[in-house]
């Protein structure tokens, strides 16, 4: 394997362990058949922002799965975040792996086989996922909130089977994006966006009731262009929230600076 992929290869471990979270200790799974009504914009869009994501730590034990190119063992991964403040992890496979730790304005990781570490900002992420990306937008993503705001002023909305689905009033020739809540919680179910040739979807195929708030039970990444397709799959095991946590990083002596 060549020094880029293997650089790509590191990246990918890293990167795609962000998009896991989990459920433990729970209600009943609240996925179910309720269908959605012709209810108002603005009472769909309140009922969605009444549960968004409020509580100010998460702590969870993750499995995850990808899938691409070049598939990868399944990894464990354990998750603190800080609502706003920072989302870090540790990867094992067997052994320890590595670290990952994200803040509103850097990403750093380093790699124990291979001895590397990254320390820059969003682009390297931005450029997997094949969209521009901030953290309050991966944050989102890992809680089963929106990337973008919805709200009754830019957005069609229809009901259709279990989901209400979210377009754009004004869809811009270049950059396409879908929404679609469930009728049940008013969660996500599906964010899709597209840019010209390269799309992500992210799933939702279920979620959990844990300490009065809806908590996705699963995530499911896809990117894709015109050349590669990848995904990762989420096996959920434990989380609990508003725990104090720390979030220890510091990259090993003597391991080499990955440069993009």
């Amino acid at each position: 394997m060549d020094k880029y992929k293997q650089m790509k290869k590191t990246i990918v471990i890293f990167f795609l362990a962000s998009f896991l979270l989990g459920a433990c200790k729970s209600k009943k799974n609240t996925k179910s058949n309720t269908k959605a009504s012709n209810m108002l914009l603005k009472e769909v869009v309140k009922n969605h922002k009444k549960n968004t994501f409020d509580k100010k730590t998460i702590k969870a034990s993750i499995k995850a799965k990808y899938k691409g190119k070049s598939d990868l063992p399944s990894v464990n991964v354990s998750l603190r975040l800080k609502k706003d403040k920072v989302i870090w992890m540790s990867i094992s496979k067997f052994i320890s792996i590595g670290k990952l730790k994200i803040t509103p304005d850097r990403v750093q990781f380093y790699n124990k086989l291979s001895k590397e570490y990254f320390d820059g900002d969003f682009s390297l992420l931005s450029n997997f996922l094949g969209t521009e990306v901030t953290f309050n937008q991966v944050q989102n993503i890992l809680v089963g909130d929106a990337v973008y705001e919805l709200n009754a002023k830019d957005y069609h909305i229809e009901a259709k089977d279990e989901f209400y689905v979210f377009t754009p009033k004004k869809q811009d020739r270049l950059f396409d994006i879908i929404f679609m809540l469930y009728a049940s919680n008013f969660k996500l179910a599906k964010q899709q966006i597209q840019q010209q040739n390269k799309q992500l979807k992210i799933a939702y195929p279920s979620y959990k009731n844990i300490d009065h708030t809806y908590f996705p039970k699963e995530i499911l990444v896809k990117s894709q262009d015109n050349k590669n397709v990848n995904t990762v799959n989420i096996e959920y095991k434990s989380v609990t929230f508003n725990e104090k946590l720390s979030f220890p990083f510091s990259i090993p002596k003597g391991y080499k600076e990955i440069k993009l």
